[in-house]
């Protein structure tokens, strides 16, 4: 009996020590990972993504009634896209920052607040100046602070399906797009653009319902303490939290990361693809209408455009799943073909040309989209997620601001709208370059991580051989002393 005690006791013990030693093993797999409520905080992330970008991929159909009711040039009225996608990536860190702080839901329901706000008070349309502060300024704002913490938090739902769910949750653009595009043309047909962009601002309160359904991710904890096992864990608390849980503020923007090459390459590719990445939205339904297309007809190509782009993310979510081919290289191919594409788009000059090229790059427009999140996740780890993407959109910003404006001025000094796809394809053929770069280094750490964990290995087999040669020498020492003694 008193042996089968000391065997019990020594267990217990030796438990109580593995989970002390190593404080993840005080806690069990993520009680949501990859299912469980993890599918409402996806069904959010649909809808919140497509209220927040639905707006800017439609809002080609404003432009033309915004210019003549302003009376002003397309590069004025290009500044309320430009400040509002500048705004939206411009404020990601602090998105970023204030979800770790507080937690991902209120800072999505202030989102919302703010993005209805600056759509009802921009449809006054006093000035245009005063639509550069509403519809730009205020709804860029909002949309970040409701698109950000909805695509962190889902990240943290699911892990081995996340490449499909980034892809699933980014469809919501899409089908919300493919909606609105002809239910805002009709609002504006049947009313006007002032009163077409107050019901928009109704349905944006969304936000707020999608905000209060984001749930805070907590893995579940299991304590080993019991009854029986008081002794085991005397000074020690082994339910103690995730070290994920305590997070500093200092560490909320990773100032860090901008020393680290691999980074530097995808804030540049950031930077040049966004100069054209809201390019076509804004030019597409008004370059078919200046070539002669009805309103109805045009607003009709940007659903065309979402349908194609929601099953180039769907296709290409599932590929990336599949792990095939690494994410970067899979994303650079996509980019490099749409970049072809976006530059031979102007050649479109009747309704069926039109529909062609609108699938086409649509289609490839998704599949980039669908793998932006996963690369960053593979390049950076999911650690650094929330840091490197509030980084990644700052950055972003300043080719948000400067993208539209610079094609608005191409298309004032040509006349034609469809300049503007020269320069959307150019800067993403310049972003895919760096996207290559970014791959060569990541090859290039890994094989240093690995020559270095070969070189270890030599060394420890180096070593375990004279080891073995001391104890016998040590051995043979010891024999010898008592042989003397003897």
């Amino acid at each position: 009996m008193e042996d089968s005690k000391e065997i019990a006791m020594s267990k217990e013990l030796r438990a109580a020590d593995s989970a002390t030693e190593d404080p993840n093993n005080s806690l069990s797999t993520p009680k949501y990972t990859d299912g469980g409520y993890g599918w409402v905080i996806l069904a959010s992330c649909f809808v919140t993504t497509g209220l927040a970008m639905s707006f800017v991929k439609s809002f080609g159909i404003f432009f033309l009634d915004i210019q003549e009711y302003f009376d002003v040039l397309a590069f004025k009225v290009s500044w309320i896209s430009a400040i509002n996608v500048a705004i939206f990536h411009l404020g990601s860190p602090i998105a970023s920052a204030l979800s770790l702080l507080l937690s991902h839901r209120p800072v999505i329901i202030v989102g919302g607040i703010l993005s209805m706000l600056g759509l009802l008070l921009g449809s006054f349309g006093f000035s245009l100046f005063g639509m550069y502060l509403t519809t730009g300024f205020l709804v860029g704002l909002g949309n970040g602070f409701a698109w950000v913490p909805s695509v962190s938090l889902l990240t943290q739902y699911f892990t081995e399906r996340r490449p499909l769910a980034n892809a699933i949750a980014s469809c919501g653009e899409c089908v919300f797009t493919f909606i609105f595009t002809p239910f805002f043309q009709w609002l504006v047909d049947e009313m006007s653009w002032r009163q077409a962009m107050m019901i928009i601002a109704g349905i944006q309160m969304n936000l707020c319902v999608c905000g209060a359904l984001m749930r805070p991710y907590h893995p579940q904890k299991k304590c080993l303490n019991s009854p029986t096992s008081s002794a085991t864990t005397s000074g020690k608390d082994l339910c103690s939290k995730s070290p994920d849980q305590k997070k500093k503020p200092a560490h909320f923007i990773a100032l860090p990361l901008l020393k680290q090459p691999k980074f530097i390459c995808l804030i540049f590719f950031g930077f040049f693809s966004v100069l054209g990445f809201f390019i076509p939205a804004i030019y597409l339904v008004p370059h078919a209408q200046n070539i002669g297309i009805q309103d109805f007809q045009a607003a009709l190509l940007m659903s065309y455009w979402s349908a194609a782009d929601l099953i180039g993310r769907l296709g290409c979510g599932w590929l990336a799943n599949l792990r095939f081919v690494k994410s970067i290289r899979l994303l650079t191919i996509m980019i490099t073909i749409l970049s072809i594409a976006l530059m031979l788009f102007p050649i479109a000059r009747n309704y069926t040309l039109l529909v062609i090229f609108s699938c086409i790059c649509g289609f490839f427009f998704g599949t980039m989209l669908a793998l932006l999140i996963t690369v960053l996740a593979d390049v950076m780890g999911i650690e650094k997620l929330d840091s490197a993407l509030g980084l990644m959109m700052f950055f972003r910003s300043i080719g948000c601001l400067m993208g539209p404006p610079l094609a608005g001025l191409l298309v004032d000094f040509t006349g034609d709208y469809g300049n503007g796809f020269y320069f959307a394809g150019g800067g993403l053929f310049i972003s895919a370059c760096f996207l290559i770069l970014t791959d060569y280094l990541m090859s290039r750490e890994q094989k240093s991580i690995q020559g270095m964990e070969k070189e270890m290995e030599k060394f420890i087999s180096q070593c375990q051989p004279q080891e073995e040669a001391e104890k016998e020498k040590l051995g043979t020492d010891r024999t010898n002393d008592t042989e003397l003694g003897l």
